[in-house]
């Protein structure tokens, strides 16, 4: 990644689902608080809180609520 939400960042953006840990889950969980969806605990582990806020945040931006963060989602939190 680039550090820019453009084409290499957007190319190295793989789908985040519930069980996942690490950086990416952190980074998810944070882009969600941001926009007003709370996943509780940031701490990098995709659990029932996370997959709450992100249905939410799914929902309302009108991407398919599959409880996955894939590129829609990842597109809809950090597009400009």
């Amino acid at each position: 990644m680039d550090g820019k939400w453009g084409v290499k960042t957007k190319d190295a953006i793989f789908t985040v689902e519930k069980g996942a840990k690490g950086n990416l889950t952190w980074i998810l969980q944070a882009a969600l608080y941001l926009e007003g969806y709370n996943p509780g605990s940031l701490d990098s582990i995709f659990g029932k809180g996370t997959e709450s806020a992100l249905s939410k945040f799914q929902k309302a931006k009108k991407i398919s609520a599959d409880n996955k963060a894939g590129k829609a989602t990842f597109t809809k939190l950090f597009a400009v």
